[in-house]
């Protein structure tokens, strides 16, 4: 991990090479795994990310803070209808492209969707642009990269492409909050990882199928608390 926490947006250097290898595999083997083996992998990836967002949210200074920029965010994401607004355009691109082309635009954006639009995706980005630290995306890295052989093997080709809205949109994220990272104090920053640590344990509970959390509508919580957690 030092290695790419000495490199400018190492974090998605390194999600970029897990996409990469693992959409190789999953043309070249992923075609011989079973159906239930599949789901069980996923099963492995919720309780993973479960502890990851546990070892994030046990750093918040302020826990009142934190709960009020989560129920703030939630009612600002419902209104703004963030997480319906994501869903609507994935549906619609997907059913565009795949209605003209083959499984290669298919397998593109779904990929592209599944990998860019999260909140482990922005909250790595922020971790890696305000502290060097990669380690949230390289978690997801790895995340992405068994999710992509998965992916690959059912839809082709297009999977390994995704990479290329990945770097630009993570790499852009982290180049963003490093010029934010100046106005950051370590408390504000104890708070975003605690809250971030929230919506990940929801990442890890949707993936196990025990929740369907609208985890895009809570995303303005991350605004809520730098402003939040100055006042507390």
């Amino acid at each position: 991990m030092s290695l790419f926490s000495s490199i400018p947006a190492g974090g998605t250097v390194f999600n970029f090479l897990a996409v990469l290898i693992g959409s190789f595999i999953g043309l070249t083997v992923g075609k011989f795994f079973p159906e239930k083996l599949q789901r069980e992998i996923f099963n492995c990836l919720g309780l993973f990310t479960i502890y990851v967002g546990i070892s994030m949210a046990l750093k918040m200074q302020n826990s009142n803070a934190v709960l009020l920029s989560l129920v703030l965010g939630t009612i600002t994401g419902n209104f703004l209808g963030i997480e319906n607004e994501l869903n609507s355009l994935g549906d619609k691109i997907k059913n565009k492209l795949h209605a003209k082309e083959s499984k290669f635009t298919e397998g593109f954006v779904t990929a592209t969707l599944l990998f860019c639009v999260g909140s482990m995706a922005i909250l790595g980005a922020f971790e890696d642009g305000l502290k060097h630290n990669p380690s949230i995306l390289i978690t997801k890295g790895v995340m992405d990269g068994i999710a992509s052989i998965l992916f690959s093997s059912a839809l082709g080709l297009g999977v390994m492409f995704s990479v290329f809205p990945l770097i630009i949109y993570q790499g852009g994220l982290t180049f963003l909050a490093s010029l934010l990272a100046p106005f950051i104090t370590q408390n504000i920053y104890a708070d975003i990882s605690g809250i971030g640590g929230l919506m990940i344990i929801g990442i890890g509970t949707n993936l196990l199928g025990v929740t369907k959390l609208k985890l895009s509508d809570m995303l303005p919580g991350l605004i809520y608390i730098v402003l939040l957690s100055r006042i507390f």
